[in-house]
Order: structure tokens, then sequence, then C-alpha cells
């Protein structure tokens, strides 16, 4: 019986044999709401690793922040640079299609909370 990981492996080695175009990114979903001048609220699609929490809350200052996953979109983990160089199965692909995450997905996501957190109205950190 083949694992996941080996099924994943075989349709993704079988898609670039016939040549088909790889995907280069991924939309997934992030929301952060500011309630009032002190609490964050930042959701998170997939499965994010533990490593985004100290990321994302030097990322957008010291005030209270509350961090969650699985919102708006389950499509496999979202794993850390850390993640991505350790392997694991946590750095395993996109359950829904045919594709790995870089270690780049971790500041692109970290910038992209940093934005919006700034557009909620948290005072952006230096």
């Amino acid at each position: 019986m083949r694992s996941f990981t080996q099924s994943r492996n075989a349709e993704m080695l079988a898609a670039v044999e016939r040549r088909e175009p790889q995907p280069t990114s991924y939309p997934a979903p992030v929301a952060v709401w500011q309630f009032g001048d002190d609490l964050t609220f930042v959701g998170l699609s997939g499965e994010v690793v533990v490593d985004f929490v100290p990321l994302i809350e030097k990322a957008i200052g010291p005030l209270p922040v509350w961090i969650s996953a699985y919102c708006n979109a389950v499509f496999g983990y979202i794993p850390s640079a850390r993640v991505v160089a350790e392997g694991g199965y946590e750095a395993r692909g996109i359950y829904t299609i045919n594709g790995l995450f870089t270690a780049e997905a971790e500041s692109v996501l970290v910038d992209k909370v940093r934005e919006l957190s700034v557009r909620a109205g948290r005072k952006p950190v230096p």
C-alpha cells in the first residue's frame, strides 16, 4: 500500500513528465481583525506550524494577538522555512492540488499578516 506522500509524489512526477505547468503560488486566505486598541485576531487558512506564532508576534508587535488556523480554507500544512529545510510530514505539500510550499512561503505569509494588521488599525512595528 502506498503512503499519501508516495502517491502525491508519483502524481507530481507524472505531471512533470507530461510537461504540465506546475503551480508557482497558492491563494491562501488570510484575515486580520483589530479589536479596539489591543487585541488583534489573525485568521490563517491551512494548518500552520507552530513557528508562525513567534514570527507573527514579532512582525506585528507586543500587543495581544490571537492566531487561529483552519480559517476559510484547509488545503494542508503551511510550513515555516525551518520546517521546509528539515522536511517531515508538515512539508509534504498541498492536499488539494499537486504542489509544495517553498521556504519563501514563510515571509510571504508573515508580510501579508503585517500588511493586513496595519490596514486593520494596528500600529506598525518599526
